[in-house]
């Protein structure tokens, strides 16, 4: 990756490949003018902001990401995918240096690579908040198909996040 570029022009500052044995995932931090995580499952990509992400990161019930993702099962069946509250955590294989970092001016989450006893996944958490999500490449494979991620607004009807937090208090 090149430090030379343009300003305005999107740049990959970090790549990962993530696989299942079936599918590989393709994930990239791309720098423009804000920060952005691109998920590519080879035939579909989203790019997610770190709002976004932090959304995704308050996550608890799977089914209901699927729900959202128009997806029957994939998060909810995700052999390596957990949420906060799950009992199997993955064992983190990249280093705390290596994890990626996309932050805005209201949110700030780290994605890194893990493995879990099914496989590879991505950990996205949301130090401030202290919420995480873990999604394997079943789970990444569909949320790239994503085409509009105003869909995700849902997750902000409660604007500072979930309510059952430290911070917010009790439902």
């Amino acid at each position: 990756m090149a430090d030379d570029h343009t300003i305005g022009e999107t740049r990959t500052v970090a790549e990962r490949r993530l696989t299942d044995g079936d599918a590989t995932v393709t994930v990239r931090k791309l720098v423009s003018k804000g920060e952005r995580l691109a998920i590519d499952s080879g035939d579909a990509r989203v790019s997610l902001d770190a709002l976004l992400l932090e959304g995704l990161s308050w996550q608890r019930d799977r089914a209901a990401v699927d729900d959202l993702l128009g997806s029957d099962t994939a998060v909810a069946t995700d052999p390596a995918a957990t949420a906060d509250g799950d009992t199997e955590q993955p064992v983190v294989t990249a280093e705390a240096d290596g994890a990626l970092s996309v932050s805005s001016e209201y949110s700030h989450v780290f994605v890194r690579d893990v493995t879990t006893p099914a496989g590879d996944a991505l950990a996205i958490t949301t130090p401030g908040r202290g919420t995480s999500i873990t999604l394997g490449v079943q789970s990444l494979r569909v949320l790239a198909r994503v085409e509009d991620t105003y869909v995700f607004s849902v997750w902000f009807q409660t604007p500072f996040g979930p309510e059952d937090t430290a911070v917010e208090g009790p439902l």
